[in-house]
């Protein structure tokens, strides 16, 4: 299963779409897409995606990595935080 980045990667050259691309065409077309943001399955739409990336063009593929990638990590770490963790920060900060 594709996911993070190269499942971007692909809604763009599923579209038939060449880089540079910018985060407004991707969200005027798809704006409602799932994006899988890790192995587990986790998922994200993806103007939330981009909106959280603040993120205007992508130059390449390895741009749109580069770019993508930490905030799909961020995004997956935050989501395998069990209950004792969310409790914790919650009560604890």
């Amino acid at each position: 299963m594709t996911h993070g980045p190269d499942a971007v990667h692909e809604l763009i050259t599923e579209a038939g779409w060449s880089y540079p691309v910018t985060s407004r065409r991707l969200e005027e077309r798809q704006p409602m897409a799932n994006i899988v943001i890790d192995e587990d399955g986790n998922s994200m739409m993806l103007s939330e995606l981009l909106h959280r990336a603040d993120v205007q063009r992508f130059e390449s593929h390895e741009d749109l990595r580069d770019k993508l990638g930490p905030v799909c990590e961020a995004e997956s770490k935050a989501r395998r935080t069990g209950i004792v963790g969310k409790l914790k920060k919650t009560f604890l900060g």
